[in-house]
Order: C-alpha cells, then structure tokens, then sequence
C-alpha cells in the first residue's frame, strides 16, 4: 500500500531523515518508534506532503505522490493526525468531522452525503453525544479523538497517526489502543503509528519500525523488536 524508498530530508547541514525505506501493507498496524528528534514526525511531513524530499520515492496504492500536495494525498486516501492537535476549535466537534467528510475524500459528497458520514463516525468513535459542543470546550482526550474522526470521516485507505497516546490516563490509552483496532478491523482501514507509549505500541502493532537520527536501526515483530539489542540502546533501556 505505502512504499518508502531511500527517502531523504535535511534542513541546512541536518539531516533529519537519512535515507530510509519501509513499506505498509494493506490491513497492517506499523509502529513508528524512536527517541524525541529522531526524525519521526519530519518523516510523516514527508511523506503527506508538508515537505517535499530531497532524495527518495514514496508510492501510495501504485502510484507516485512523491512532492503532491497534501490535499491531492489525502484525497488518494493518505491522510493524517498531528502530534498538537490541530482541531477547528471555534466549531463544533460536528463540524469538525464534517469537514473531512465533505472535503477530505477523493469523491465528491453532497451535503446530505457528508453529513450522513459524519454522523456515522462520530457514532462509531462514541463522540454523538459531543456533537454539538464546540471543541475547545473538551478535554484534550476527546479533542484528539475528534481529530482522529475527522481523519477516518475522510474515509482513507491509511491513516497515519502521529503520537495521541501523549498525556492520556491509562483507561484513556487503553481506549485509544481498542479504537485503533477498531478502526482497523471495522472500518479496513490501515494504520501507520508514531507513538511513545510503548505500552500500547508493543501491543497493538503488526510490525515495529525503530528510527534513530534520520536513519531505521530496526524493523521486526514487537517481540522482535524489544531484545533488540541496538534498540534497547537507542531507546527502550534496560528495563524493558
């Protein structure tokens, strides 16, 4: 579904993203791990558009979207979260969603059609109750969830979700870990995942991709990934 290969990214003399190449299948969750200023985030940039590489191909669903516009990319059904939430917060959480619903998906929805997909996810998150209130009157739990619906409202075949466990109590990650699958097994949605919590990384993923000063030290199965001993090094530590 998503190919990666040799991408590169430098700002000035750094090199935040070195050469790196991974690939997503369809149904997959991947995690992406790795220490703060890794590259991980300039990586998801890269890849949805925000910046365009140096070096490198990316591919989504046969085709090249290297250097294409963010719209043009979400709407070939790669879209993505933000690791600061970016809500609409002078609107309504219904708004929010139905933003995505009307303007994020490669097809063209009437009026009755994108509110008909808004009203569905935010049933199917468990934010129906919120729809009326204006998002900046949630939590920061909830206001990441409505940015997450917004994302699945697009209705894509990859999300890419950018660190949403940070900050949250145990009973909200586990939440978050159940929606994700949900969002996976119900919705056939793909899910490529930057998190520190690894917690909920090392259970809930398919495959683990280790990022370490712009370049991918390790790639394997959770358990794989957890007695590796560059990795352990890197990031995880002893106590894992």
């Amino acid at each position: 579904m998503l190919q990666v290969s040799d991408v590169t990214k430098s700002f000035g003399g750094l090199t935040a993203v070195d050469g790196v190449s991974f690939s997503v299948d369809h149904g997959e969750i991947v995690g992406l791990i790795g220490p703060n200023g890794a590259g991980k985030t300039t990586l998801f940039n890269t890849i949805s558009g925000i910046y365009k590489p140096d070096h490198g191909e990316i591919r989504f669903n046969d085709q090249d979207i290297t250097g294409m516009r963010t719209s043009a990319i979400c709407h070939a059904g790669l879209v993505r979260t933000f690791q600061i939430v970016r809500t609409f917060d002078e609107s309504t959480v219904f708004e929010n969603v139905l933003t995505g619903a009307t303007f994020g998906s490669g097809e063209t929805r009437s009026r009755d059609a994108a509110e008909q997909q808004a009203t569905e996810v935010l049933e199917f998150l468990g934010l129906d109750q919120q729809r009326d209130q204006h998002t900046s009157e949630l939590p920061i739990a909830q206001r990441k969830l409505v940015e997450l619906a917004r994302g699945v409202a697009c209705d894509p075949d990859l999300l890419m979700i950018d660190e949403m466990g940070a900050g949250l109590t145990p009973a909200e990650l586990d939440q978050l870990v159940e929606t994700i699958e949900r969002i996976r097994s119900e919705r056939d949605i793909s899910v490529l995942w930057i998190e520190h919590v690894m917690e909920a990384i090392l259970g809930s993923t398919d495959r683990i991709l280790v990022l370490h000063k712009g370049s991918l030290i390790a790639r394997g199965t959770p358990e794989q990934i957890k007695s590796d001993d560059e990795v352990i090094e890197a990031y995880l530590g002893d106590a894992v």
